[in-house]
């Protein structure tokens, strides 16, 4: 190859053109010229496929990190509902058992109430409490008037058969009859009762 042909292959690949066309330009009648700009040819579409499908593996692969990510994402979107739901779940549950206890709750402070009502005691602390605005720790069975009813209700089915009495004192009449239990008063106002000895 003469300068004359690499001084024009130059010039026109600086003008702007490619290599393999200032061959095939130059190449005229010289075979050697020919098939070295066919070389040039299939090596530089070799090139350009291998450009195109390193750039499709590369959209393949950024198409497939984004559809991973998304099912990433969805998986985690789910895992936090599920969470919320068990935590819901739960969440009613506690206030389902809250309920019952506090259902269960009243319906003992009713009958505790009634016992105390049955025994004469004080219901707000049964005379354990000094500092009780009722009964001062006074308020123990015998403290006040038995109610009738109450009595009836808790202490007479306990009784030994014929040892009913009523809570003023009388022989029971009646097909409920009551009594008075030990200690207990009959009158206005109740009498100091000296403090429970506690075990």
């Amino acid at each position: 190859m003469n300068d004359a042909l690499l001084e024009t292959l130059r010039q026109q690949v600086a003008a702007g053109g490619s290599l393999t066309d200032a061959l095939a330009g130059a190449a005229g009648g010289d075979p050697a010229l020919a098939l070295l700009s066919q070389m040039l040819t299939r090596r530089e579409q070799a090139l350009e496929q291998e450009l195109e499908t390193q750039a499709e593996g590369e959209r393949l692969e950024a198409q497939r990190q984004r559809e991973d990510e998304r099912l990433r994402e969805e998986a985690r979107a789910r895992e936090e509902r599920q969470r919320q739901d068990l935590r819901r779940a739960r969440l009613e549950r506690l206030r389902w058992r809250l309920g019952e206890l506090e259902g269960e709750l009243a319906a003992a402070q009713t009958r505790l109430d009634d016992l105390a009502l049955a025994l004469g005691a004080c219901p707000d602390c049964w005379g354990e409490d000094p500092g009780c605005r009722l009964c001062r720790g006074r308020g123990g069975p015998g403290f006040l008037r038995p109610d009738p009813a109450a009595f009836g209700r808790w202490i007479v089915p306990v009784l030994p058969d014929g040892s009913a009495l009523s809570p003023a004192g009388g022989a029971a009449s009646g097909p409920a009859p009551v009594a008075t239990p030990p200690g207990g008063y009959v009158g206005a106002e109740p009498s100091p009762t000296p403090e429970r000895t506690r075990t």
